[in-house]
C-alpha cells in the first residue's frame, strides 16, 4: 500500500474524492431543482399592451397567410390532378388505339379472315347450297323415274 506524507493510503484520497464527488453531484441536482421550483413559482412579467396587440396582430396575419396559402396550393393542386386526369385519359386512348392496331396487323400476319372475306365465303357456301338441292331435286326425279320404269320392265 502507498501512503502519502500525511500517513493516508493512496486508495483511501481515491475512495474520499468520490465521495465528494458524488456527494456535489446529489448537492447540484438538489440547488438545480430547487430554482427550477422557484422559476415556476414566481409570477411572469406581462407583456407591454402594445406588444400584446402586436403579437395578436401578426397571429391574425400569420392565419390570414395561411388560410391563403391553403387556398392556393388547394387551387394548384385540383389544376394539377385535372391536367393529371386529362392526361391519362390521352394515354389510355393512345394505347387503346395502339392495341387495335396491333391486333389488326396480328389477325392478318395469322391468316384471320377480314369481314370482306367473311362475307364472300358465305355467298359460296350459299350457292353451294343451292347446288346441293337442285342436285337432290334431280337425283329425287330421277329416282321416281327409275321406280316408274322397273315395273313395266317386270
Amino acid at each position: 500500500m502507498a501512503t502519502s506524507t500525511a500517513g493516508i493510503s493512496l486508495e483511501e484520497v481515491r475512495a474520499s474524492v468520490k465521495r465528494l464527488r458524488h456527494e456535489g453531484e446529489l448537492f447540484l441536482d438538489r440547488v438545480r431543482e430547487d430554482a427550477r421550483k422557484l422559476a415556476e413559482r414566481a409570477p411572469r412579467p406581462e407583456l407591454p399592451k402594445s406588444l400584446a396587440e402586436a403579437r395578436e396582430r401578426a397571429e391574425t396575419t400569420l392565419r390570414r397567410e395561411g388560410e391563403r396559402v391553403t387556398r392556393e396550393l388547394r387551387t394548384r393542386v385540383e389544376q394539377i390532378t385535372h391536367e393529371l386526369r386529362t392526361r391519362r385519359d390521352q394515354l389510355l386512348g393512345t394505347v387503346e388505339k395502339q392495341a387495335r392496331l396491333a391486333a389488326e396487323r396480328a389477325g392478318k400476319l395469322i391468316g384471320a379472315a377480314d369481314a370482306e372475306r367473311v362475307s364472300e365465303l358465305s355467298r359460296e357456301v350459299t350457292g353451294l347450297a343451292l347446288r346441293v338441292a337442285e342436285i337432290e331435286r334431280k337425283l329425287a326425279s330421277i329416282s321416281k323415274k327409275l321406280k316408274q320404269q322397273q315395273p313395266e320392265a317386270a
